[in-house]
């Protein structure tokens, strides 16, 4: 699947990345952003930036739930939660 993830990463699609290159291009682009001076371009690093910790949510999340695929029940008190506890 070479030339589909040489396509959609030229459409500016993080997912061929793999986690260490994905993390090696965040730093980076974290260090242009705290380096950078214009405010016009700091603007396009802060959004670009933005993706990239999606990106990596996404894939926490996705980790998360494969580790974990029956979350407890949420338990409840006795008297719901939005008595006190001094009963």
């Amino acid at each position: 699947m070479g030339i589909f993830d040489s396509i959609t990463r030229g459409l500016g699609s993080l997912r061929p990345l793999s986690d260490t290159e994905l993390a090696d291009e965040h730093e980076a682009l974290r260090q242009r952003y705290v380096s950078s001076g214009d405010d016009n371009e700091s603007s396009k690093l802060y959004d670009e930036l933005h993706r990239y910790n999606e990106e990596m949510t996404r894939r926490a999340n996705k980790a998360y739930a494969r580790e974990n695929p029956n979350p407890p029940e949420p338990r409840h008190r006795e008297h719901g939660w939005y008595l006190p506890n001094d009963d």
